[in-house]
């Protein structure tokens, strides 16, 4: 989509939100707000995909086609990908933490890797620094910080 397109979608939907009442406007938002992974969820010896499609599969209840759209990732990769973290971590995904929740969304880009998308969103989006990210993912500063600089070098 173009950017002209992109600013004049935007300001459609910015006029359609502003004719919605405030109940309204919350049940959207508390929508948009359901689909993220509580950032404690990450702590788990599972790679990233791993974390993802246990998460949907398991706490979101999604089917093996769904999570395949969500992640922009073919069939087969979910389901097998979904078999093998369930043969290595056979325990639920600890979702204590939802001070920070990830919107699954942002994994769809395939040009970033699952740990890129989560340091920038996490850095950019949330403004924290390399340190406190490396410390909620359960991850070394140095890999952090080489996985933020690869994305920068990618965008």
């Amino acid at each position: 989509m173009s950017t002209k397109s992109r600013k004049y979608l935007v300001k459609h939907i910015f006029s359609l939100i502003g004719t919605l009442n405030e109940e309204e406007k919350q049940k959207i938002l508390n929508e948009l707000l359901k689909k993220r992974i509580p950032i404690s969820a990450f702590k788990a010896k599972l790679s990233g995909l791993e974390i993802i499609i246990k998460y949907l599969k398991e706490a979101e209840k999604k089917s093996f086609k769904e999570i395949s759209k969500i992640l922009n990732r073919k069939l087969s990769t979910i389901y097998n990908t979904y078999n093998k973290s369930k043969i290595k971590f056979k325990k639920n995904l600890d979702l204590s933490d939802t001070s920070i929740k990830i919107p699954y969304n942002i994994f769809a880009n395939r040009k970033y890797s699952i740990l890129e998308s989560i340091v920038f969103y996490l850095k950019d989006k949330q403004k924290l620094s390399l340190i406190k990210i490396s410390l909620m993912l359960n991850k070394s500063y140095s890999t952090i910080k080489t996985v933020h600089r690869r994305y920068k070098i990618k965008k």
